[in-house]
């Protein structure tokens, strides 16, 4: 697999150290927020990268997983928009440090996002151990490389910078990948020692590179099925969405379009998603807060209900995920008040339902 934009950042178009990196005024000017922070799927981040740069055409090479994206979908279907694995990254300070921070981020992002989908089209398993083996070993030889080929770097603010951003999010690609797929690795999982130590020749750092993000539990759910878990079932907590997952979502993107429905700023609609349907709560899920009234919001909870066996004011309450668009957390006595009262915006959201 070809790490393609990673890569440029020590031997393409994208080297900190050379002499037309540094260019504030363009970044300024030219960072768009689905570049920074996509909202619906990583891609986004992707194409306004090609915007950015759409006179770099290397940075948008192959990177040889287009043949197993063009297989026949399964019923796996998740978009992975946030880090699966914790990372610690420096702040950007400047507009040119802004670039490469969000770059990395969002690159390693879409790299695990891609890997997902081609692992989980209709393919079998010695392609899937393909895959994962695959990216295993590029990850390492860049790291290798990098660690080869360090001292002859030229040393500026920004090389300072970006390195230690490129490195970080090289290792956390890599485990993200040989913690979701471990039964295709054909290795042990890599270590600190390995990592840092014998590829890139620096000294360990005190710090967790195995830590996982509530993401990464959604995700892995995703993989296993979450009723291959042993758990007993008293002990699981879900709002037991019993409907269509596709519609619900279609639902949601349009009480957010139209209704506000969420603070864009704080929650995704894929967000909102993952909890409505997620078969336990308790493996960890994000906190949802509300763009729309807490009014508005007790009536789409009712229209809802008929798709749940058990989303009610009491299950909200205790799952202690929901904030009011003021920053409250919702509890089961503003939601039953909310309900004597006609939203506002009835006709709208009934017309929305009709979705579902």
């Amino acid at each position: 697999m070809e790490l393609t934009i990673f890569k440029s950042i020590i031997y393409g178009d994208l080297k900190p150290w050379a002499s037309d990196a540094v260019n504030e005024k363009f970044y300024r000017q030219n960072l768009s927020a689905k570049f920074i922070q996509p909202k619906h799927t990583i891609n986004e981040y992707y194409k306004a990268l090609k915007e950015i740069h759409k006179n770099k055409p290397n940075l948008f090479k192959e990177d040889g997983l287009e043949i197993y994206l063009l297989q026949p979908d399964t019923n796996i279907q998740h978009d992975i928009l946030y880090p699966l694995v914790e990372i610690q990254l420096a702040e950007p300070t400047t507009a040119t440090q802004r670039f490469y921070h969000y770059l990395l981020l969002n690159e390693a992002t879409r790299l695990s996002d891609r890997v997902f989908k081609c692992v989980n089209k209709d393919i079998g398993e010695i392609q899937k151990k393909e895959i994962v083996q695959n990216v295993v070993k590029s990850c390492k030889d860049l790291l290798l490389r990098i660690g080869t080929d360090q001292d002859s770097f030229k040393q500026t603010d920004l090389t300072a910078y970006v390195i230690p951003q490129l490195i970080t999010n090289v290792i956390r690609f890599l485990k993200e990948t040989e913690k979701l797929y471990p039964q295709f690795l054909s290795e042990l999982p890599s270590n600190k020692n390995e990592l840092y130590g014998e590829l890139l020749q620096q000294p360990i750092p005190d710090i967790e590179i195995d830590k996982t993000t509530p993401e990464f539990q959604t995700v892995n759910n995703i993989l296993l099925g979450i009723d291959n878990y042993k758990f007993e079932k008293d002990t699981r907590f879900s709002f037991g969405f019993t409907g269509d997952t596709t519609k619900l979502k279609s639902v949601l993107f349009l009480l957010n379009r139209d209704m506000e429905l969420l603070n864009e700023d704080k929650s995704t609609v894929e967000e909102l998603l993952s909890v409505l349907t997620s078969k336990d709560l308790k493996l960890g899920a994000p906190q949802i807060y509300l763009g729309c009234e807490t009014l508005e919001f007790a009536y789409i909870v009712k229209k809802l209900e008929l798709s749940f066996s058990n989303f009610t004011a009491t299950t909200i309450d205790k799952s202690k995920l929901f904030h009011s668009k003021k920053g409250n957390a919702i509890s089961k006595g503003s939601l039953y008040n909310a309900n004597q009262k006609q939203p506002y915006k009835k006709e709208d959201i009934d017309n929305i339902f009709s979705h579902l």
